[in-house]
């Protein structure tokens, strides 16, 4: 007998129709088990001789009322977009039954005997690889690129490409596949370029060491092969938008899962923010201290303009420096509700260039203050590097400073550590000569001043060359030799693969704008 607003229907909607009922009270019926799923769904999967999945799909906000109005509920669009699956060839489980409950909309599916993409190559392919290892891995991602490109070549986009929404079963030489998680999947006459993107940075990512940029471009040749659809300069662009794009959100979730644990986020009226544990910060926030107030108990002022101040906070525990960012306005009201206002991407940045590897000071925190609706006063907090100066006062105070600075290999060491930034899609935005900090006698330097850091969108993008430009022009007004600069390029284009011919062209702008504004800008204070 079926329970008050319970409705199945389908091919096998008899067959299921008790099953379903219990799964729909979250109860389990003989030979069922619960997976792992997201948190807007239940699944539970049928084992032995008879292989199926009930899915369950959960409300996920207020508005999937209205979309299910509009669109349909989320078990129609998986069984239309199914549907269309199929008609095109392409390998989907097939959907036996489908219903509501009290709560939501479920389906019931076929099984697939496979596991998702990621998992198979966690479990089989984790290095190091035979020979024989290496030549199966590039039969799949042969296949995988393939399948992709048959799906886009059919106008279909899936709605949410993570690797582990395809499936993978391996039958004697051959790999079988099927598309899970359909949806959210929208079908095109002509695909948009931003949702290739998508399903190609959605599928690509992985760990370097799982999917290495080899890797990725086998598989994208084996994928344009069945959808050619893009010119060598497109197809160039389109390569660089997944690559940087996967590494950024690999960065997020190591950021989110493995350095996240150790700060924690807080909430008043006044404040919002987030702090490193057992920092000097910490205790001050944990004791509900005003920011402002703390603020001004430095007597020790680093740097001030009409919007930024920084102060050198003495601590018991260690020396800390405060940036204070003072502004007002609908424009910076708005950079703040988006999350972009400039202590917050010093916290988010410094995060992402400590875990490149990139020499930073310890991001120790940061706060907003909520003064009115249009004012905002925000802070960042990072370690006092004690034994350091600037390179631009070594240079100025050092009296063998050229023979120092070869003597270091500080130029070249320099030159990696930028073109490993902007390998991995990022950019400084100011790499004056004063925004490097150096231990005198170990030669070690951090990088500071982050806050006009930004993810560039190219290869060589017009930021990259702006840092290259500014770092070059302090060189060139020290008066260090045209060897050194040219070493410094030297190994910049070596270690990126690039043409030092073009970047020199590329870069050259730059520094005669630079160069120029400076020689103006002496000029003034001159007269």
């Amino acid at each position: 007998m079926k329970a008050k607003n319970f409705f199945i229907h389908g091919e096998y909607a008899n067959h299921y129709q008790d099953e379903a009922m219990i799964l729909a009270n979250r109860s389990l019926p003989a030979g069922w088990q619960w997976v792992t799923s997201s948190k807007n769904s239940v699944v539970a999967e049928k084992t032995g001789d008879e292989k199926v999945f009930y899915k369950e799909f959960l409300q996920r906000n207020n508005f999937e009322e209205i979309k299910a109005f509009l669109n349909g509920s989320r078990s129609k669009r998986a069984r239309k977009q199914s549907d269309i699956l199929v008609s095109a060839g392409l390998p989907t489980p097939k959907i036996l039954c489908w219903g509501k409950n009290n709560r939501s909309v479920f389906i019931i599916t076929q099984g697939f005997d496979g596991i998702g993409f990621y998992l198979y190559l966690l479990n089989y392919f984790s290095p190091p690889l035979s020979p024989e290892k290496v030549k199966e891995k590039r039969l799949l991602l042969k296949a995988a690129g393939s399948l992709i490109g048959k799906l886009h070549q059919a106008g279909i986009v899936h709605g949410d490409l993570r690797q582990n929404n395809l499936l993978v079963k391996k039958e004697n030489n051959n790999f079988r596949f099927s598309l899970i998680d359909n949806e959210r999947n929208r079908k095109w006459r002509y695909i948009p370029h931003s949702q290739i993107a998508k399903n190609l940075t959605q599928f690509s990512i992985a760990s370097h060491n799982l999917l290495s940029r080899t890797d990725l471009m086998r598989l994208f040749t084996a994928y344009k092969s069945n959808y050619p659809k893009f010119s060598i300069n497109n197809e160039k662009k389109l390569l660089q938008t997944v690559y940087a794009r996967k590494t950024l959100r690999i960065l997020r979730s190591n950021i989110k899962f493995y350095i996240a644990p150790n700060c924690k986020s807080f909430k008043n009226k006044m404040f919002y923010g987030k702090y490193l544990k057992d920092s000097p910060v910490a205790k001050q926030f944990m004791q509900d201290a005003d920011p402002d107030k703390w603020f001004k108990t430095s007597s020790i002022t680093l740097k001030q303009d009409k919007n930024i101040t920084i102060n050198l906070l003495s601590e018991p525990d260690g020396d800390v420096v405060a940036k204070r960012f003072v502004s007002n306005g609908f424009l910076f009201y708005v950079k703040t509700w988006m999350k972009k206002e400039r202590a917050l991407n010093l916290w988010n940045m410094t995060h992402f260039f400590k875990e490149l590897g990139i020499p930073v000071a310890l991001p120790l925190g940061y706060i907003v203050e909520k003064k009115d609706l249009l004012n905002r006063t925000t802070y960042f907090y990072s370690q006092y590097i004690a034994e350091a100066k600037s390179l631009m006062d070594l240079s100025q105070n050092m009296k063998y400073f050229s023979n120092w600075i070869e003597n270091n290999n500080t130029i070249p060491r320099f030159a990696l550590v930028l073109s490993k930034l902007h390998s991995n899609g990022f950019c400084h935005g100011d790499t004056k000569w004063v925004n490097i900090l150096v231990n005198e006698n170990s030669g070690k330097f951090w990088l500071i001043d982050l806050d006009g850091a930004s993810f560039a969108k190219s290869k060589l993008a017009r930021s990259m060359l702006k840092d290259l430009g500014r770092f070059i022009v302090d060189m060139i007004e020290i008066g260090l030799s045209d060897k050194l600069i040219d070493n410094f390029l030297m190994v910049y284009c070596n270690a990126r693969v690039l043409s030092k011919e073009l970047v020199q062209k590329k870069v050259n702008p730059h520094i005669s704008k630079i160069l120029k504004r400076h020689k103006k800008n002496r000029k003034d204070k001159s007269v």
